[in-house]
């Protein structure tokens, strides 16, 4: 009775709309019916018939009315579903007897009356049972019936020569019936799907488009934050001059400006990821050391809160290879939500890479934190670009909602997965698990003696960029440094003065309007000149490797992502004073411009 209950009930409502759009049809065919008694001359049976038709028809009306209010509320919902069925093979049933008996009568006009009628009776239950194959079975078996038992009503006249064609035609009218209902129904549930996809693609487009209003909202206000600091930090150092503050102020800046870099990193993260640009590298990289740096970068702000960060990894070298910088990304995303929402106790990173039964390690990386855990509603959004556990949680901790996003896509462009569990009120869990080769140690002491040094003479520097900020920026950067620092806003400017004066460096714009950074370097190369081998580093705030990639074909010799970062640039200008002279700049133009 339960799957009955559950495979009508859903239907019943079109059904009943169907049914009640029928009822002047029903009307008109009760009167024919009796216009055909009284033709065969039982007038006796007309007022009869039309009390019976009434009533079935308020019966059928009564039965199906909550369906049609949609008011199936209360404990009775299976006796109003067998209701509704009962009138609809009552409904049937009347008016296939009250046809067999228009048939019995023997006129051959009004037997062709009959089967109109039984056949229109078919036809009304294709469109009212369309939905469900019990319905329509419910409502056509008495008129199929009725049907068969007509030419069984003329045993005395048939020839039983004609007994196969007569049950090919009743088997065939019988198929057709059933196969329309069928194509119809299968039709029917093709459009439902195709109605339903549209329905949930305009609710993901109107989530998507809440959630990128609700993005553009959150990043106004998260930028706003930053900003407001550092331009109060930057109007006290101005007003006040070197002070016991300055220092202070200058920290502010330097915390706001990687503040909004991070926040500025997470959208073009996603965005490369949505795009599949995003690629990773492969290198070698120990385990134990990259969790002791993890711990040593979240140590302070750990202490700051009066939390206790607990870091466990394994104590042997584990060398593994794999994309350390997008790893720590992870983990440091993981570590700061885990710090962020810890008022009081302890964060536990814990590190472990197992060897894998097909090879490599798997690597699973879990951060536990002791906050309010996370809320069922939350977790079913908690992956969500741009979405953030609830709005108490975007006003208290601010962010863009971006973080775990783009950690978990991350995870999945390595090939493993990152999960979540915490019940509401017990703190939270999140899982890191990802399969990667071993790798090969790499000698430290190599590294180190890598490093750049300072700057051993005093360089002339040429800077190229199209923005007064930037320009003054670098200017502010260098001045620590033994250089003369020379500054034009455009690649045209910048190639003239590189015709008549030599210099040892030049910083140069990728993106500027007009002859761009990668135009101006090609011409610089092609041109004879003082400074047709002269290093160029160019910077750009296009990190893609395609993009890096056309900067090194255009002839540069080296290359910075914006914002700049002082140290960076220190280091590229050290290695500019230690390269060997260009001998053929790769990609550079055949004539001069």
């Amino acid at each position: 009775m339960q799957r009955l209950y559950d495979s009508v009930s859903p239907h019943l409502a079109t059904s009943a709309r169907e049914r009640r759009g029928q009822v002047p049809v029903r009307i008109l065919l009760g009167l024919l019916l009796a216009w055909s008694l009284h033709a065969v001359g039982r007038d006796d049976l007309i007022l009869p018939w039309l009390g019976v038709s009434a009533v079935v028809q308020l019966f059928e009306a009564w039965a199906m009315a909550p369906f049609r209010r949609g008011d199936l509320t209360g404990p009775d919902q299976g006796r109003i579903v067998l209701t509704a069925l009962a009138s609809t093979v009552v409904m049937a049933v009347v008016h296939a007897a009250a046809a067999m008996l228009v048939w019995l009568a023997g006129d051959k006009t009004l037997a062709t009356v009959a089967v109109l009628i039984l056949a229109g009776g078919l036809l009304n239950n294709i469109a009212s049972g369309i939905e469900s194959r019990t319905l329509f079975f419910l409502g056509a078996t008495p008129y199929l019936v009725a049907l068969a038992a007509m030419p069984l009503t003329q045993m005395a006249d048939w020839r039983w020569t004609h007994l196969p064609l007569l049950a090919t035609c009743v088997t065939l009218f019988f198929g057709a019936v059933l196969g329309v209902w069928s194509r119809t129904h299968a039709a029917r549930r093709s459009e439902g799907r195709a109605l339903a996809d549209a329905e949930t693609r305009l609710e993901q487009a109107e989530t998507a488009m809440a959630d990128r209003a609700a993005m553009a909202a959150i990043v106004s206000h998260e930028l706003r934050t930053p900003v407001s600091a550092i331009l109060a930090s930057a109007q006290v150092i101005r007003d006040r001059g070197a002070s016991e503050r300055t220092p202070e102020a200058a920290d502010l800046i330097i915390d706001a400006g990687r503040l909004m870099t991070g926040m500025l990193n997470d959208l073009l993260d996603h965005s490369k990821i949505e795009a599949r640009g995003m690629t990773l590298e492969a290198r070698d990289f120990d385990l134990a050391e990259f969790t002791a740096e993890a711990a040593r970068f979240w140590a302070a702000p750990a202490a700051e809160k009066g939390l206790n960060l607990i870091a466990r990894a394994p104590a042997d070298p584990i060398w593994l290879k794999g994309d350390p910088h997008r790893l720590r990304q992870i983990v440091n995303n993981l570590v700061s939500n885990a710090l962020k929402f810890t008022p009081r106790g302890e964060v536990v990173l814990d590190v472990r890479a197992d060897p894998a039964t097909d090879g490599g390690r798997r690597l699973v990386l879990s951060v536990r934190d002791q906050g309010a855990g996370i809320a069922p509603d939350a977790m079913a959004r908690l992956f969500s670009p741009f979405a953030q556990g609830s709005a108490e949680v975007a006003r208290t901790y601010g962010g863009t909602g971006l973080g775990l996003t783009v950690s978990r896509d991350l995870a999945r462009l390595m090939g493993g997965d990152l999960t979540a569990d915490g019940a509401e009120g017990g703190g939270a869990v999140f899982t890191l698990e990802v399969l990667l080769a071993e790798g090969q140690p790499v000698d430290r002491a190599e590294a180190a003696a890598a490093a750049p040094q300072v700057l051993t003479r005093r360089l002339r520097v040429l800077a190229v960029d199209d923005h007064e900020v930037n320009r003054r920026t670098l200017a502010l950067v260098l001045q620590p440094l033994d250089v003369t620092l020379s500054a034009v806003a455009s690649g045209a400017e910048a190639l003239d003065l590189l015709a008549t004066e030599p210099f040892d460096v030049v910083l140069m714009d990728v993106n500027m309007p007009g002859m761009d950074g990668n135009q101006a370097t090609r011409r610089l190369r092609a041109a004879a000149g003082p400074n047709r081998q002269v290093p160029v580093i160019g910077f750009s705030a296009g990190v893609e490797p395609a993009q890096v990639a056309a900067c090194r074909e255009a002839g540069m010799t080296d290359w910075l992502p914006k914002p700049l970062e002082p140290a960076r640039l220190y280091e590229a200008l050290e290695r500019a004073m230690t390269q060997s002279p260009m001998t053929e700049p790769a990609g550079a133009d055949t004539q001069a411009a």
